[in-house]
């Protein structure tokens, strides 16, 4: 969609966040199935695989880099208090079914509290302002919107002409900036529960993280929750807050404040355009599917409620067990991230501990594996020629994958013999971390497009976004985006891809594609030149975070300490992707 628009939005995307990506990588593979640089095409011949990577020799470590200094989650402002000044009394607390549904505890190991340490983030807002520094004010103001959302709220009240505002240098990421605590506190409890129930909250005017913070102080601050006749003595004694019931706690429109966003276009001459480029359009995608209207809000899904009733509280007299409580996990999919989290805590300035990352990081697995599954059907063989279909189906509420576009998901498919040999191959990576046969290297225009049927090992389905930029070239650059010339990612169910807003149509082959319909996709193999045999098919849906063609562009600017962090986190990662789910069957069998 391009929206003219005489506001300036200047945005770089959530990395994060609850809709967001899962398990990926761009360097070595841990592939179980396959790690080799060969592939054999569907005449049997084995060939090189001789895709490069722009990876150098250099001996960078993780030691080269300077710890974090790690942020004061007791820290208060004027209009914020630190997270842990919301656990001395929402931290054990426990559903009836005994379970520890601790707030902060949950929510301390999720991107949404992590949104101001990612890595990722960081390495990308980078690159975009080296790409044009001339942006560089415009551009770090935007993105700290939804990353380091109180230290921007914060400073623009103290500096409404937003000269305060600022990320890299002596800006918020600097420990010694007046607003470091808020900022790393990332996307925290008093800045989600004072967002205001505004006319714009849930619309166009109020995505790109234009949501709105009142100005009050002390006492008068409102702090907004889903259960009525809240009491209010205990935390306005405790932290100066006022408890009020709104039922737009529980509203998805809260969440697209930040879930949908359109970024400015600049052109590769430099010049800024009328355009802006819709960047993610979860809350969208998940408004004109068969969710919205129905019990799965985002909040139902991605903070899953704890059983029975609960005391939200462990401080006050006679406080009341409540009904739907909501577990603050924010489930995503993004397992890559949280590991690199985990395993990088005192590096990158991390608070939670080993355990709460891993409780995150399960939960998520077992959440992605409900968002997709694929199924194999009509297997049979005739004539040297094997034949099966895979039907794809998006089981959430938004396209998958949703959010930030360095994500996708694609099929890796198998056949064996009846003597166990692999006799073709579609969809496995490589020892470089690239997925066999899929352009996505730095070449201008290369990339994999969406397949109806297909008949060749170097074929195979990615569901993606691919970015185009004002010359119609592929771009990694946010900035440039102007349109899509590839987005093939599953619709949710109910989507009809004729009658949506332009902003979340599909782009490329998908488009004509008649099994590509809103809820699923089908797509037909057919594997020639087999001798008669009984044969075996496996086909996995496997998810990724951080795409090789995505990563390999950034990584072209490794001068800048936050992109050669972020390569070395990488390449010390372990998860690079997630398996989603797996079929098998046989032609012997149906």
């Amino acid at each position: 969609m391009l929206n003219t628009k005489k506001t300036l939005y200047l945005v770089v995307v959530l990395s994060s966040l609850v809709f967001w990506g899962c398990g990926g990588g761009s360097g070595g593979s841990t592939d179980p199935i396959s790690t080799d640089d060969t592939i054999t095409t569907d005449n049997n011949i084995t060939i090189d695989d001789e895709n490069t990577s722009t990876e150098d020799n250099s001996t960078i470590d993780i030691n080269d880099f300077p710890d974090a200094v790690p942020h004061d989650p007791s820290f208060t402002s004027i209009h914020f208090s630190g997270s842990q000044n919301c656990a001395q009394c929402h931290d054990g607390i426990k559903d009836s079914s005994g379970t520890d549904v601790s707030i902060v505890k949950a929510w301390q190991g999720t991107m949404m509290a992590n949104a101001a340490t990612d890595p990722l983030w960081k390495a990308k807002v980078a690159t975009e302002v080296k790409e044009h520094p001339e942006f560089k004010q415009t551009i770090e103001a935007k993105c700290s919107r939804c990353h380091t959302p109180m230290a921007t709220v914060e400073a623009t009240f103290d500096d409404p002409l937003g000269d305060t505002v600022s990320l890299s240098g002596d800006g918020f990421f600097n420990h010694e900036n007046f607003y470091y605590d808020a900022a790393m506190d990332g996307v925290s409890c008093t800045l989600c529960h004072q967002i205001e129930n505004t006319l714009a909250l849930g619309t166009t005017e109020g995505f790109s993280g234009n949501f709105e913070i009142a100005d009050n102080k002390g006492i008068e601050r409102k702090i907004y929750g889903p259960y009525q006749d809240p009491k209010e003595t205990p935390m306005q004694n405790s932290v100066q807050f006022t408890p009020v019931y709104s039922q737009h706690t529980e509203d998805s429109k809260l969440c697209a404040s930040c879930h949908n966003l359109e970024t400015p276009v600049i052109s590769t001459d430099g010049s800024l355009t009328n355009f802006t480029f819709p960047e993610q359009a979860a809350y969208t995608e998940w408004e004109y599917s068969d969710f919205n209207g129905t019990e799965y809000s985002c909040q139902n899904c991605h903070m899953p409620k704890g059983e029975g009733n609960v005391v939200i509280s462990t401080r006050g007299q006679g406080l009341q067990a409540r009904p739907n409580f909501h577990q603050h996990k924010f489930l995503g999919a993004n397992t890559y991230m949280l590991e690199i989290l985990k395993n990088n805590r005192v590096k990158l300035g991390v608070l939670a501990d080993e355990t709460k990352f891993n409780e995150s990081i399960t939960d998520t697995r077992e959440f992605l594996k409900a968002a997709a599954d694929v199924n194999l059907t009509d297997v049979s063989f005739a004539n040297g020629a094997l034949y099966f279909s895979a039907i794809v189906t998006n089981h959430s509420g938004h396209k998958f994958p949703t959010g930030f576009p360095s994500r996708r998901v694609w099929l890796h498919v198998t056949v064996k013999n009846s003597i166990d040999q692999i006799v073709f191959e579609s969809g496995a990576l490589n020892s470089k971390g690239q997925i066999i046969g899929v352009d996505d290297t730095l070449a201008a225009n290369e990339y994999e497009p969406h397949y109806d049927k297909i008949n060749d090992a170097l074929q195979v389905q990615v569901y993606e976004t691919i970015l185009s930029d004002t010359d119609d070239n592929k771009t990694y650059i946010l900035l440039h985006a102007l349109h899509y010339l590839k987005d093939n990612r599953i619709l949710p169910r109910g989507l009809d891809k004729n009658n949506v807003p332009e902003n979340i149509n599909p782009h490329g082959n998908a488009v004509n594609d008649s099994d590509f319909i809103g809820g699923s996709d089908i797509i037909k193999y057919e594997i020639n030149n087999l001798p008669p045999d009984d044969y075996t098919v496996t086909i996995t849906l496997n998810y990724q975070s951080l795409s090789y063609g995505f990563a390999q562009d950034m990584y072209k600017n490794t001068e800048l300490p936050e992109v050669a962090l972020m390569k070395v986190l990488d390449a010390d990662a372990n998860n690079r992707y997630e398996t989603v789910s797996t079929d098998t069957a046989s032609s012997s069998d149906r």
